[in-house]
């Protein structure tokens, strides 16, 4: 014959009867037991508390150099931009000195027909 459920589960009333009729004894030790059971139930909530602020600690951080890095490859990325732009103005320069250079050196050379012609 099979017993109900509701009788084998004892509530904590039942417990402290028991503890009671069994002796000051067992009372303190059922005591001692509630004690360490709470005592470790704070530990585990104060390591899970400092451990979540820990890891925001560590995700904030993260964030913050993730933003930094961004702004330093925008800031690299026009840089290069700059040099770029710079680069192609010295080509453009360079170009213009060569064709100016070119121009003075056919103005100051005389040229091979002027010099036949030339009656000594």
């Amino acid at each position: 014959m099979a017993v109900p459920l509701h009788s084998k589960v004892k509530t904590d009333e039942d417990i402290i009867k028991a503890a009671h009729v069994l002796g000051p004894g067992i009372e303190s030790k059922f005591d001692e037991l509630k004690y360490e059971i709470l005592d470790k139930i704070d530990k585990e909530v104060t390591d899970s508390r400092n451990a979540r602020e820990y890891i925001s600690q560590k995700y904030d951080e993260l964030s913050n150099k993730i933003q930094y890095l961004t702004e330093l490859d925008a800031t690299v990325t026009g840089f290069r931009s700059d040099v770029k732009a710079i680069e192609r103005q010295i080509i453009e320069l360079a170009s213009r000195v060569d064709d100016m250079e070119k121009r003075v050196v056919t103005k100051d050379c005389p040229s091979v027909t002027s010099s036949v012609f030339v009656v000594k």
